[in-house]
Formats: C-alpha cells, structure tokens, sequence
C-alpha cells in the first residue's frame, strides 16, 4: 500500500486498496488489529480510524443487524505508519438492537473512541421530506480527485458555498468491489464522510476549520457504496474555537440513504494540516 506526494505539501493521492485498509486481525476475544501501513506526512485521516472502529463492532454482531448509527471522538492525532489495534465493548443485545463502544489505541494512547448502534431492520413506511438538490448527473460532471482517500472517484458539480481548497457537494463513489458485504459497504461510507469540511466556507482571512472534533453518522438504508453518491455538506455556526456543520448523502435516484453530523476546531491559521492542534 503506497501514498504519492507532490513536490508541494497538499494535496496527496493515494493509490492503495479501501479493501485492504478496512481488514482487521482478530488478536483476542473482542480485540482486532488494523495492520495496513502507508506514509501520510499529516496526521491519520479520521474516516479512515472511523471506518476501522466500525468494522471492528461489527464484527462482534450477529442475526444480520446493521449499523444504524455511529458517534466518534477524535482524541488525539493517529499516524498511518503504525498499526492500531481495536478494542470492542459489548454494551448490549437486545431484540433488535445491539449496542457497542470502540476505542482505537496507538501503543498505550487512546487516538479514538466510538459509540455505534446496529439494528435489525423492520417494515414500516418510508418518507423522505426534502428532496436531493438538482446538479448534473455524474456522467454530465468534471471528474474530481480525491486527496488522501483510498479508492474513490469523484465529480464536481457546482457549489452551493464554494470554497477555493474543499468542496462541499460532489458526487463519489467506491472503485472497488465490496463484494454486496453490507457491514463493509457501511464503513467505506464512513470512510468517505469525514472528507472535506462543511466548515470551509465559513473560513475567513484570520481563523478556518482544522482538525474533527466529533463525527456522527446516520445509516438511513444499506448502500452499495461502488454507485453514485451525492454528498451535500451545510455549514450551520462558527464561535468559540469550534465550528459545526451536517452533511446528506444521496443515491443517484434522490434517494437520502445516509446523514452526518460533524464538529471541527475552527481556531487562527492557515493550514488545515497543522500537525500539534491540540
């Protein structure tokens, strides 16, 4: 697995496997390892630790539950040149639902913890009150290339609140095959939906976003993640060193399959990348 640089600091192109990124080594009862390893001069993306944590709780649950929610806390900056291991915590299994928390370490420092709900899926009513914006469809879009991520593909459509470095609606999908695996079509979403920042926009000469606080996922419908995506993102507040945005995610038939709830630190400075933000 390898990860190009260009002879400037941003951006950076990988050219690794989403698939192999997401396999997880069982290393004791509840405990798994993450063993795939890449040069990332910036700190561990934090879809990627998401992705992993939630793999990993699933892995612990059976009876074809699916992930219905997550929330996570980034704690401290990861790197993608170490291993990190996966401890799972069985909170509960009920019924229909099963509870789970996560913590992801690097040697003996907690980089991540997550709560994540999996639940099994019933009959009902479906609506959705508002519709999917109206942009180009994929094949009417300039392509887009993802920095850091691992086996996306993505289009540019026009923004909502551009932005000169993030965007914040495109469309994207897996260049892989995932095999119809849900859980693992779960966490590539996952993966995908901390890239960019809802924030962005709201940047000014003096402050901007820089690094996840929280992330939270909503899985509305199980999704195959190697289709088109849209990933609208909406900048909501900025004050007090944080700034807070939600994001949808729909299939290409207008469909909402997926929400996202994200706050960031939005302090003074210029690079998004600044290694020591704590």
């Amino acid at each position: 697995m390898t990860l190009h640089q260009t002879n400037t600091p941003t951006p950076i192109y990988t050219t690794g496997s989403l698939v192999e990124l997401l396999e997880l080594e069982k290393i004791e009862q509840d405990v798994f390892r993450a063993s795939a390893v890449y040069f990332d001069p910036y700190p561990l993306y934090g879809g990627q630790v998401a992705a992993q944590a939630l793999r990993a709780a699933g892995l612990t649950v059976c009876g074809g539950r699916l992930p219905h929610s997550l929330h996570g806390y980034f704690l401290r900056p990861g790197d993608a040149s170490r291993p990190i291991v996966y401890q799972v915590f069985r909170e509960r299994d009920g019924r229909s639902f099963s509870a789970r928390r996560v913590l992801a370490l690097q040697g003996d420092k907690a980089i991540f913890s997550m709560s994540t709900s999996f639940h099994v899926a019933e009959d009902g009513p479906q609506a959705q009150v508002l519709a999917m914006p109206t942009v180009p469809l994929p094949d009417d879009s300039a392509p887009y290339r993802f920095p850091r991520l691992f086996s996306f593909e993505g289009r540019r459509v026009d923004q909502r609140f551009p932005h000169d470095e993030l965007l914040t609606r495109f469309w994207a999908r897996c260049t892989e095959n995932l095999g119809g695996d849900a859980l693992l079509n779960a966490c590539a979403l996952t993966y995908l939906s901390d890239d960019s920042s809802g924030v962005a926009p709201l940047d000014t000469d003096s402050h901007r976003s820089w690094a996840s606080l929280d992330h939270t996922v909503w899985f509305h419908q199980p999704v195959a993640v190697d289709e088109w995506m849209l990933v609208d993102l909406v900048p909501r507040r900025v004050g007090k060193g944080r700034g807070w945005y939600t994001g949808s995610l729909y299939l290409a038939d207008g469909t909402l399959a997926a929400s996202l709830a994200q706050e960031t630190l939005y302090r003074p400075g210029s690079d998004p990348y600044f290694e020591h933000y704590r």
